[in-house]
């Protein structure tokens, strides 16, 4: 040991001199203290009261007021730091009550450390500061000694005190230390400050002495968390919960003594309880003794969270974690249920959380997926949501095969199974959970190409749709030709006589009835949209819509601009030949200040199908509602000007020359006579 702890020894072997060979025995008491106040170290202050009968008195008195007054009670603590034995333990207690004699306090800390900050900074290393900052009762807990513990309980040595991690440092195993490190890594948030004395004889597995702590007032707490200016203190019961490496009674009487405080939260944000705390580790002891205490099965945490959600959040998922903890944690998960935790709390449903977790890692995640049908069996509610995420089973499967579309192809497989086995358990299609999207608009919103198998499945089971989703998975439904190209009834029209029997059979097939139902709700936007969808599709669409009972297109150009650019030249030929009002197309100028007849000539040049004769149609209808075929675009040329000098190798170029020119001739002499 150094000098520092030299000099502690007070309780050396004591001499017998002969007094009368010692000329400094026959001083008078005034000159003893006199020549002591130039001693100024406590080692010669040692020697001098070892040398004789006569001075081992006043020395050891001041010797001990020093050590109370200017080193914190350093002889106590030194003792109880190297007390490992019965005759290290006797030597320890003498110590104890001859310092005491001369106003040694059994406290002592560090002058200017308020308690709770006694022993705070783990970077401090010498064992100096270890002494100086620590009480005897943390030494004598710490190493187990039971006797000297007892010893200083009875003299009144103060259980709130608190020690740090240099304690642990510098006198722990390396047993003590994985495990102390173990737990600041799950509770790796706030940093461990100082820790009170229960918890030393917790970290050292030592419940006789925790119950000698218990028995003389010890209370709950167990450790402080930072900050300096607004510490935080965290109960036992969060680490005995969380201790997976003891016996299954060995923490009884933690539990036992602070069953009132069963259900207390963590200091923190999340205010973990010491049942989330279990759940969150998959400590299977910890839980069940948390739950033989009465702890509340559905505490919700800071985040609103069940012990039950948790759990299932602590189950590793990644491929690289460890299988013994996925092992633990799942079977802990796994005997709280069965122990009677619910399984459908209100609004934190533990399935769809489990789904939520599954979902994305299907295929490396079997764990997670026995879980979830071990949830079913339990009569997990297949219909359950989780609140703030407002989600369910099916949504979250829908929104994942959305997200990883084909770049999964094994996960994808599985989540398919996944879902088919939910709809045939009883997944309620027909009304969707209100607040939620339903499973079928998620499909819709999907922007690439619609899964056939899923829409197919939903159909048939009677999915439905949100009156609010209409607009937009209307439109989904026209740009999905799937939909209404397979339909037999599609043309019913056509059926003379039956035409309303067709119609209702129409409306009646899983890909209509959806939204069929919600017909009156599709808005005059949507409608636009769906026959500019349509002017983008083949005619079959455009005529499902105009036998629809939908709101009728206003007139605007917007129609014009669509049916121009599409590749569909029925499109144009509809647009051209619909009755408008307030001479809509004679006051439409395309780009170049080109009008509807200028168009017809460049739509006649582009598309090989568009025939003289219906180009020659087009036109007329044009000229009936007010287009002027005489009209100049930017560049002073007129539609037969145009059709000049684009050409075309037609077979009937001439023909349709030949009646702009007629057209044009007979325009310029009405023109004449009317001037």
């Amino acid at each position: 040991m150094d000098s520092a702890a030299r000099e502690a020894r007070l309780t050396a072997r004591e001499r017998e001199p002969d007094e009368s060979r010692c000329l400094m025995a026959l001083l008078p008491p005034e000159t003893k203290i006199q020549i002591m106040s130039y001693i100024s170290t406590q080692q010669s202050l040692s020697r001098l009261g070892q040398s004789c009968r006569a001075w081992y008195g006043p020395a050891t008195q001041e010797l001990y007021t020093r050590d109370a007054k200017e080193h914190g009670s350093f002889a106590m603590k030194w003792m109880a730091a190297h007390a490992v034995d019965e005759q290290t333990t006797d030597s320890a207690i003498r110590t104890l009550e001859v310092s005491r004699r001369w106003g040694g306090q059994i406290d002592a800390v560090h002058r200017g450390l308020r308690e709770w900050e006694s022993l705070r900074g783990t970077s401090q290393s010498s064992d100096g500061d270890l002494y100086e900052t620590s009480t005897a009762l943390q030494f004598a807990v710490f190493l187990g000694n039971l006797r000297l513990t007892k010893t200083l309980l009875d003299m009144k040595a103060s259980l709130r005190t608190t020690g740090s991690t240099l304690l642990l440092n510098s006198m722990g195993s390396e047993e003590v230390l994985l495990r102390f490190t173990d737990f600041q890594e799950m509770f790796e948030e706030d940093p461990f400050d100082s820790a009170f004395p229960i918890f030393l004889a917790f970290l050292q597995s030592d419940s006789d002495m925790c119950k000698l702590l218990i028995e003389h007032g010890a209370g709950r707490e167990a450790m402080i968390l930072g900050p300096d200016t607004n510490p935080k203190v965290m109960s036992i019961l969060h680490f005995a919960a969380a201790d997976r490496t003891t016996d299954y009674r060995q923490w009884q009487c933690l539990f036992h003594e602070f069953r009132e405080h069963i259900d207390e939260p963590w200091p923190r944000r999340d205010a973990l309880t010491p049942l989330h705390i279990a759940l969150m580790v998959g400590c299977t002891q910890g839980m069940e003794m948390a739950v033989e205490y009465g702890a509340d099965k559905e505490a919700r945490d800071g985040f609103s969270r069940t012990p039950l959600s948790v759990g299932i959040k602590g189950i590793p998922h990644d491929e690289d974690s460890d299988p013994g903890t996925s092992d633990d944690r799942t079977m802990c998960f796994r005997k709280f249920v069965e122990l009677g935790a619910n399984v459908n709390p209100e609004g934190d449903s533990v399935l769809v959380l489990a789904v939520q977790y599954y979902a994305p890692f299907a295929f490396d995640y079997p764990l997670m997926r026995h879980l979830i049908y071990f949830l079913l069996d339990h009569h997990a509610d297949i219909h359950g949501t989780l609140g703030p995420q407002n989600t369910n089973v099916l949504n979250e499967i829908i929104k994942t095969m959305n997200h990883i579309k084909d770049q999964d192809p094994p996960t994808q497989e599985l989540l398919k199974e996944l879902l088919i086995d939910l709809v045939d358990r009883g997944f309620n299609l027909t009304t969707p959970a209100p607040g939620l999207p339903s499973p079928l608009y998620l499909v819709f919103v999907n922007d690439d190409e619609i899964e056939k198998w899923l829409l197919d499945l939903l159909c048939e089971k009677g999915a439905t749709i949100h009156e609010h989703e209409v607009d937009s998975a209307f439109r989904t439904w026209c740009q999905a030709s799937v939909m209404w190209k397979t339909n037999e009834y599609d043309a019913w029209w056509q059926h003379q006589g039956q035409e309303d029997e067709i119609f209702r059979k129409w409306c009646e097939h899983p890909y209509n009835a959806w939204w069929w139902q919600h017909v009156k709700q599709i808005s005059l936007q949507t409608v636009t949209e769906a026959y500019e969808i349509a002017f983008n599709r083949n005619r079959q669409l455009y005529d499902i819509l105009t036998h629809l009972p939908l709101p009728a297109p206003p007139d605007d150009d917007r129609f014009i601009d669509v049916a121009f650019e599409s590749e569909h030249l029925w499109s144009w030929r509809v647009v051209v030949q619909r009755e408008y009002e307030d001479d809509l197309l004679a006051a439409f100028y395309f780009d170049e200040d080109e009008n509807m007849i200028h168009s017809t000539v460049r739509k006649y040049h582009a598309h090989s199908c568009y025939s003289a004769a219906d180009a020659i149609l087009d036109v007329l209808h044009l000229r009936d509602q007010g287009v002027d075929i005489k009209e100049q675009n930017e560049l002073t040329q007129t539609p037969l000007e145009l059709l000049l000098r684009l050409g075309s190798p037609k077979d009937d170029y001439m023909e349709f020359v030949a009646f702009l020119d007629e057209e044009m001739r007979k325009q310029c002499g009405q023109d004449d006579d009317i001037e």
